[in-house]
């Protein structure tokens, strides 16, 4: 993986056409946490002797893999989004009605991939009510 700023994800999203929803928000949640965490330990040992920034370093790199890794993950989710033409939790509901509809309410006839979207609808939606409960 290679270094991810904010303007190459946002050239990214726009040159495949990919929408930055709540599910995609879940995951640059994560990497502005693993950011802050790289800058504090910068910000920390900017005073201390080299010997001791110099062990730092590897930790700064680690969150900042971290950070690139949930950023690529974000990317990820907002391709599935457009593959699968809804959006996790903002459509989350209204997928799973259909399915209740499909199923005439019988939900353990659901396709084994129909119930991981429906799992990860449900735990992208839990995620999502965690960070806005934390802001």
């Amino acid at each position: 993986m290679s270094y991810m700023d904010y303007n190459q994800f946002k050239a990214i999203m726009a040159e495949n056409g990919y929408q930055k929803s709540k599910a995609v928000d879940v995951y640059l949640n994560k990497a502005m946490h693993y950011h802050r965490l790289a800058q504090k330990i910068v910000a920390n040992t900017q005073d201390k002797e080299p010997v001791v920034r110099l062990k730092m370093e590897k930790f700064v790199k680690k969150y900042d893999d971290a950070r690139i890794e949930a950023v690529w993950d974000a990317i990820n989710v907002a391709k599935l989004e457009k593959y699968q033409g809804w959006r996790f939790i903002e459509d989350g509901d209204e997928f799973i009605l259909q399915l209740q509809i499909k199923y005439q309410g019988n939900m353990k006839q659901a396709t084994e991939f129909e119930q991981k979207q429906v799992e990860l609808s449900t735990l992208y939606e839990q995620a999502y009510k965690e960070i806005r409960q934390n802001e």
